[in-house]
């Protein structure tokens, strides 16, 4: 994080030490998202900080043992994190909620398609996720807003260029594509909402 003249430089430390502490949390919460459990010696949470630092190649010297075992620690209070003694070593694993703010963080990277020339045709997707899916769901439909998608109604969003492989990979990321249609439209009425949304529309070639 580069020296921001407007803030104090003791805000400036701070604001760094931060941007440092959320950068590792994201990395160690996605190491634990694709081992799945991670082992370690001892039965204290905070013996995770040292496997951990050797899995992802981190500098084994105080700083970099104290802002891991922060961010570990950052992790667990967020219930994001869990740990359980078995066999005498220490285990620790994504809770559901890690699992749907992990899917989270990689869904909003998705990139929806652009075309400069549009076909004349709508993409809609639907969806019928059920209630004990519900976290996903609000996220799912969140994700489709977030990355541009016009919400038409509740469970309707559009988009005026092909996006499937897109709206399939959120989908799966946050467990919820058996219950999602992707359909072609030639037209839909009345669209004034979504020649607002996508202007470009208005000018079919």
């Amino acid at each position: 994080m580069a020296y921001r003249p407007n803030l104090g430089y003791n805000e400036w430390v701070v604001a760094k030490r931060k941007t440092i502490l959320n950068e590792k949390t994201v990395e160690i919460l996605e190491s634990v998202a694709k081992i799945g459990t991670i082992m370690f010696l001892g039965i204290a949470a905070p013996g995770a900080a040292g496997h951990i630092i050797k899995l992802l190649g981190w500098a084994p010297d105080y700083r970099s043992n104290y802002r891991t075992k922060r961010a570990i620690k950052s992790l667990e209070n967020r219930k994001f994190v869990r740990f359980w003694i078995k066999n005498g070593k220490g285990h620790l694993a994504l809770t559901e909620e890690g699992k749907n703010f992990f899917a989270n963080l990689q869904a909003k990277k998705i990139k929806l398609p652009h075309n400069p020339v549009w076909d004349g045709k709508w993409r809609i997707v639907t969806f019928d996720i059920p209630e004990k899916q519900k976290i996903q769901r609000k996220r799912f439909s969140n994700t489709l807003t977030f990355i541009g998608m016009c919400n038409l109604e509740k469970s309707i969003f559009v988009y005026p260029h092909e996006c499937k492989d897109a709206v399939s990979k959120i989908a799966s990321l946050y467990g919820v594509e058996g219950n999602i249609k992707y359909i072609v439209a030639d037209s839909i009425e009345p669209d004034r909402k979504l020649k607002m949304a996508f202007p470009f529309t208005n000018y079919k070639t």
